[in-house]
């Protein structure tokens, strides 16, 4: 076993640097992760191309990678009996590391802890020891990290997916109350508008439409056997019409919105949805204002408007139950692996500065190979 980790970590914008740090000393509440994989996420782009900066996203020098797999390597006995996992299993961990006692916490919702921690988004490299992110051979487990024990027979890349996954299961599902029966249009047919489509699919939505741009026709011919009804290239026909047609005039129960920095889809989606809908807004616009935004329009017609920031510890859990049944036919979503060392190419092909002859949708870091 080696006394070192190594981890690719973002200390400018637009630039990585493979650093070298000393393996932590394990006490009896926390633990040692040796990574599997990293999976990336749009918000690895942003935080890559500078967005974040002055921001608690972007406190440089800073380990991105927030969607973390690997092997419990190390881990304390009060650790263990807390975590229910043992030295050698695998895992994936949840993003946020909840402190248990502010408000948000005992309110049930974690993720807004007041504490701010959570891997690969919001603790500098600097802080020791140093390993909270995914993009390195380790990770360490603070003792209020959470866990998951996740099938040892399903392969590194559809097993990535679990964070995408559980991100479309809150988004599509479980937020806006998804129905059997019911339409959900899903704008923008990246990783997770993708798995929303298949989870609308799963749980019995009457008529799923998928839109995207002149640029996404692979996506889109994807989302059709993940089970859309229907897509739309918003560059060739006008969305919304095209919507009301589709659904004989009844228009959307739901649309969810994942496009990145568009702000057109929430105009149109809230457009596209019936009296009494939701509209789910899960996009990042990069602090683009909403132009022409006539809040009387949720008024009249009674539209919930929700923001979602992430997925929680049940929808991981349901997102893993997805995936140990499913994970042939969600594999195909996993298109691109890179090591450790490759870490900017990997994440200039997810902000599609890079090319390659395969369309790059979900993409992760091989960190079990040593740099």
């Amino acid at each position: 076993m080696t006394n070192s980790a190594y981890a690719s970590v973002l200390t400018a914008k637009r630039t990585f640097e493979l650093r070298e740090v000393p393996l932590p000393e394990i006490g009896p509440n926390d633990g040692l992760l040796r990574m599997e994989c990293a999976g990336l996420c749009g918000t690895d782009y942003e935080q890559y191309d500078g967005h974040f900066i002055g921001t608690i996203h972007g406190q440089l020098p800073m380990t991105l990678g927030h969607e973390i797999m690997g092997f419990v390597e190390k881990l304390g006995p009060e650790a263990q009996k807390k975590w229910g996992v043992k030295e050698g299993d695998r895992v994936i961990v949840e993003t946020s590391i909840p402190c248990g006692e502010c408000l948000a916490c005992k309110d049930g919702r974690p993720i807004f802890c007041s504490e701010n921690l959570g891997y690969g988004i919001r603790i500098g490299f600097d802080l020791e020891p140093h390993l909270w992110g995914g993009y390195a051979s380790h990770l360490y487990l603070h003792p209020n990290a959470r866990l998951h024990k996740v099938p040892d027979n399903i392969p590194t890349g559809p097993m990535s997916l679990f964070n995408p996954l559980s991100n479309a299961v809150r988004w599509a599902w479980k937020k806006p109350n998804l129905r059997p029966g019911q339409t959900i249009v899903v704008e923008g047919p990246g990783q997770r508008g993708l798995l929303a489509v298949a989870v609308a699919k799963k749980i019995g939505a009457g008529k799923i439409i998928c839109t995207g741009t002149d640029k996404d026709a692979y996506r889109l011919e994807l989302a059709k056997k993940l089970g859309a009804d229907t897509t739309i290239d918003v560059t060739a026909e006008d969305p919304v019409s095209r919507v009301i047609a589709e659904t004989g005039g009844e228009k959307a129960d739901i649309v969810l919105d994942v496009s990145m920095g568009a702000t057109d889809p929430i105009i149109q989606g809230i457009e596209m949805l019936k009296k009494g809908g939701t509209f789910v807004n899960a996009g990042v616009k990069t602090h683009n204002a909403v132009a022409n935004f006539f809040t009387d329009k949720l008024l009249f017609n009674e539209i919930s408007f929700l923001g979602v920031l992430s997925s929680d510890w049940e929808d991981t859990a349901e997102a893993v139950d997805i995936l140990t049944d499913e994970w042939e036919e969600l594999a195909p979503l996993s298109t691109h692996a890179f090591p450790l060392g490759e870490a900017e190419t990997a994440v200039k092909m997810l902000g599609r500065e890079l090319e390659d002859e395969k369309e790059s949708i979900h993409i992760h870091l091989d960190t079990m190979v040593t740099p």
